[in-house]
């Protein structure tokens, strides 16, 4: 069977956990979007991305300010300890929400059905010295007539060795990766709790 030519190949170093991850994490979410039909939400990055840009602009500032008044001057230390600060300030509120908030989700999507509004958060780990990809699923599901939204709220964790996804020479195979995908969050949307 040859390849689709449009298919964006994954491969990575079968000797590498962490490649492994990556590029079963890019897959999954390329997945979620063209196959399953999720639209992507991308707030968590553009938090991240607005809280990294603030702490630059401080920090562009206080350069700024260096550059055109004599560092000796009380004033001007006292300025670029300011921005050197609020730099450290937003890097570590951009650090904290990746910690505390974001956590390990890779995708955040929605998807608009006859039946309502499926959302979906998936999370993936690998642990150290364990060749075991581990996703966590959580779905909400709201549907039903405008006047009464029935909502359930869905959760499921899979387990799946990653040498089972590749070949010898670390590429993904895509084919059984989807099924796999389809099969977890079929799974997941199949059982839920009122």
């Amino acid at each position: 069977m040859t390849p689709d030519p449009n298919t964006r190949v994954f491969r990575a170093d079968k000797s590498n956990l962490l490649d492994l991850k990556t590029a079963c994490d890019d897959a999954l979410k390329e997945y979620l979007e063209t196959k399953a039909g999720f639209r992507q939400s991308h707030k968590h990055t553009d938090i991240k991305l607005a809280l990294g840009y603030v702490g630059c602009i401080f920090a562009a500032a206080g350069s700024y300010y260096g550059y055109i008044h004599p560092f000796e001057l009380e004033e001007t230390k006292f300025w670029t300890a300011v921005s050197v600060g609020l730099y450290y300030l937003f890097n570590v509120l951009m650090m904290s929400y990746m910690y505390f908030v974001e956590k390990n989700i890779i995708f955040t999507g929605t998807k608009t059905t006859s039946n309502g509004k499926t959302t979906i958060s998936v999370s993936s780990s690998v642990k150290n010295y364990n060749p075991c990809y581990d996703l966590d699923v959580r779905m909400n599901i709201t549907g039903g007539s405008s006047s009464a939204k029935l909502k359930k709220v869905t959760h499921q964790q899979f387990s799946t060795a990653l040498n089972y996804w590749f070949d010898e020479d670390g590429v993904l195979d895509q084919e059984l990766f989807g099924a796999d995908i389809l099969k977890f969050v079929s799974n997941t949307e199949a059982t839920h709790t009122e």
